[in-house]
């Protein structure tokens, strides 16, 4: 089925799921956003460093030259020396510009996975609530159309597997007696495969578009989002670090 297809199909649903599935890819789109500028700024910090890296590696060098240099000169300081000298004051300034680049940047990252880890709560709280909203309404329009025709069944085989229990050694209580006898029955065949999850409507339009559990992505984010403590913790570093940047 494609989409045009099953967005047909799902114009055809009661109001409450078309808004159920509205606010939840709302959520989603949200925590997809946030997640990608928390990358974003991961990615942005780490070429950040790497450029940092390959300046202190290139100014290290530098250095190194002129100490040779130095030390072969006996001192005598040669225009290529002087040059080299400038290059590497230049260097180190750049790495201490690297420095204050960097600490912008990830004070502004910091509290993305918190961002993060909020929308993704909201994106599985709103994904849950239209699970719900749908299996009760799968289940009724199951029950319409073949509740009777299921409950006839069922009172037919407590007969017919109570009396054929009970043949040959009497009828015992609790053990196979009729009620027990279709209530083990309902176990193995409906209870049991529906607690272990054997079968689960996928192909339903609801869940071939919402999927019938959350993105595992998102679960990740809002078990994985800093904590109140710890998101107090680095305010008051932030206010720390400000504090002592501006004396």
């Amino acid at each position: 089925m494609n989409n045009t297809a099953e967005n047909t199909s799902l114009s055809n649903f009661p109001a409450v799921t078309q808004r159920a599935l509205e606010t939840m890819n709302t959520a989603r789109n949200a925590w997809l956003e946030a997640r990608r500028k928390q990358k974003a700024a991961a990615d942005n910090i780490a070429t950040i460093r790497q450029r940092r890296a390959e300046m202190e590696a290139s100014t290290n060098a530098l250095n190194e030259k002129w100490r040779t240099l130095f030390r072969d000169s006996q001192g005598v300081v040669s225009k290529e020396m002087k040059k080299l000298r400038t290059e590497i004051a230049l260097g180190r300034e750049t790495l201490e510009d690297f420095d204050e680049l960097l600490a912008a940047h990830e004070k502004e990252a910091a509290f993305l996975p918190q961002e993060a880890g909020k929308l993704a709560g909201q994106y599985i709280s709103a994904h849950n609530t239209l699970v719900e909203i749908r299996a009760k309404q799968i289940w009724e329009d199951f029950m319409q159309s073949h509740g009777k025709a299921l409950i006839q069944t069922l009172s037919l085989l407590k007969t017919t597997m109570g009396r054929e229990a009970s043949a040959v050694v009497g009828v015992v209580n609790s053990v196979n007696d009729p009620d027990t006898v279709l209530k083990d029955f309902i176990h193995k065949h409906i209870t049991r495969p529906a607690l272990t999850n054997a079968a689960m409507p996928e192909q339903d339009p609801v869940f071939r578009l919402a999927g019938i559990v959350p993105d595992y992505a998102a679960r990740l984010d809002f078990s994985n989002q800093p904590s109140p403590a710890a998101i107090h913790k680095m305010k008051v570093r932030q206010e720390r670090a400000e504090k002592e940047k501006s004396v």
